[in-house]
Order: C-alpha cells, then structure tokens, then sequence
C-alpha cells in the first residue's frame, strides 16, 4: 500500500480510502518476472496497469515484428491510460525490465462514478487527468529527441533533457543499451559505435549505466 499512495493517481487521497477504493475498483493483482510480457494493448483492450513496483517499458510492435520503445515507467507509474480511452490500430507489448507487481483496473471503474459517490474518486479522476496531460508533456520531448537527425544528436538531446531533470551533470540511465538503441529508434551497434566515439572525445564518460555529460547542459 506505500507504493500505491506514492502513485499519482492517488495523490491527495488517505491510505484507508485507498484500500477501500481498491476493492471498489476490482484490481487485479499480478506479479511478473523481469523480460516477461506483462500486458497487451491492441483493439478493444481496457486495463490501466498502476505499478506497485518493479519497472516497465511501452514498445509499440511494428509490422516486421521490431519494437520501438515509447516510454520507461518506473515504481508507482501509470500505463495504458491513454491506450485504454482512446482508439488506435497499432499494438503496444508492455515488458518487464524488472520484476514486477502490476495492479490491473479496467478503465471503466476509474471513469464512472461508484454508488457511493465518494469524493475521494473525484480526485482520482482530477490526478488521471492531470497525468494524462503530463504525458502530453513527455511525448513531446521525445518528438524532440527523435527530430535530431544524427544518432549523436539523439544521444546528446537525451543525455541533456536527463541531466537537467537530476539537475546534476549525470544520471543513471534507467534501462539497458538495448532499450536506449529502441528508445531513440536507432540500430543498437551504431550507438554503441557513436558512444564510443563520445567517450574518446571525451563528451561523454560512461561507468556501467551512470553517464557523465562534459558538455554544457543547454
């Protein structure tokens, strides 16, 4: 239940009407190991995954059967908000890069008002809302990342938009090389071929996944 009152959706919300809200919703719980396919979002698909911890990636899955990763959500994140209430065509394959506990509730007990009327579940619809805005915000960085048109101009515009939310000049780059390469829609040995270069000319230093970025931040 910690983790769950760190979520978003829950912000403002007691512990108490958290648990009570739980039963409300029907959750279904489930536990996953890492690398493991947690949820499918294709047509008709309606379940909103709340993390209770562990971390998740969003691939979209492409006609030759590659995956392009769209976002990285770690403990007490959201998904398939937006996959649930709006229509699409494509198919998005949400994998484990780590063990998970994942919370399932169909879309429509967040939405509709239970019989209670509670004023608890008004404020879980306000933070969806507010979340779901918030990841307007992120895919519009990502649009950014990915309008660069060199894979060191990706990696650069990823390692500063980073860097400047840690506020330092490093982070911990929260997944694998693999997932990077996925995420920024570039084949894997090229950036890995271009990092290196980074780390001879000394732009970046690379210690396991922690990167230090030696050029300025803006």
């Amino acid at each position: 239940m910690k983790n769950l009152r760190k979520n978003p959706i829950f912000s403002g919300v007691t512990a108490d009407d958290i648990e009570k809200m739980i039963v409300c919703f029907e959750a279904e719980k489930k536990f996953f190991h890492e690398k493991q396919t947690a949820y499918v979002y294709d047509v008709g698909c309606q379940k909103v995954g709340l993390l209770y911890h562990g971390c998740v990636s969003i691939n979209r899955l492409n006609a030759d059967g590659s995956l392009d990763m769209l976002e990285y959500i770690e403990d007490s994140g959201i998904f398939g908000a937006a996959f649930s209430f709006f229509e699409h065509d494509d198919e998005f394959i949400v994998i484990c890069e780590k063990d998970c506990a994942i919370l399932f509730v169909d879309k429509s007990h967040l939405t509709k008002r239970c019989s209670n009327a509670c004023a608890h579940h008004s404020i879980v619809i306000e933070n969806l809302l507010t979340f779901m805005s918030k990841k307007i915000v992120n895919l519009t960085e990502k649009v950014d990342i990915l309008s660069h048109r060199t894979i060191r101009e990706k990696l650069l515009s990823y390692f500063r938009l980073q860097t400047a939310k840690t506020g330092k000049n490093f982070f911990q780059l929260p997944f694998s090389f693999l997932a990077l390469s996925n995420y920024l829609c570039i084949d894997r040995s090229a950036m890995m071929r271009e990092l290196k270069r980074m780390k001879e000319d000394n732009t970046v230093k690379v210690i396991d996944k922690n990167i230090f970025l030696n050029t300025p931040k803006y």
